[in-house]
């Protein structure tokens, strides 16, 4: 359970950081930025073969949710995701969903 008094930040994770998936992945950024109500976007970082986008948010689990019903229609698709409260260090893993691992920022 959230507490909507609190900041998350939601992490969407994208595996292949080459020029071509890197340009895919910051044009669903861009839809994001514009598109998502729920949350607001908040940059991105890339490396060691990932690319990850993070969003603000004091709904993480209707954020998430949101975000992939915005890019739904677009590549590549996530393939992890996370949230946390600003105030805890340990993410939630949201994606995959049946996964109990506990989602590592990478």
């Amino acid at each position: 359970m959230t507490n909507e008094s609190h900041e998350y930040q939601v992490v969407l994770e994208f595996h292949g950081d080459d020029a071509e998936n890197f340009d895919r992945v910051i044009a669903l950024e861009m839809k994001l930025e514009v598109e998502l109500l729920s949350g607001e976007v908040d940059g991105h970082d890339v490396g060691g073969g990932i690319v990850n986008i993070f969003i603000d948010t004091r709904d993480p689990k209707r954020c998430f949710e949101e975000a992939m019903q915005i890019i739904n229609d677009m590549e590549p698709k996530p393939v992890e995701a996370g949230y946390r409260d600003f105030e805890d260090e340990d993410y939630i893993r949201l994606l995959p969903a049946n996964d109990l691992t506990p989602f590592e920022l990478k």
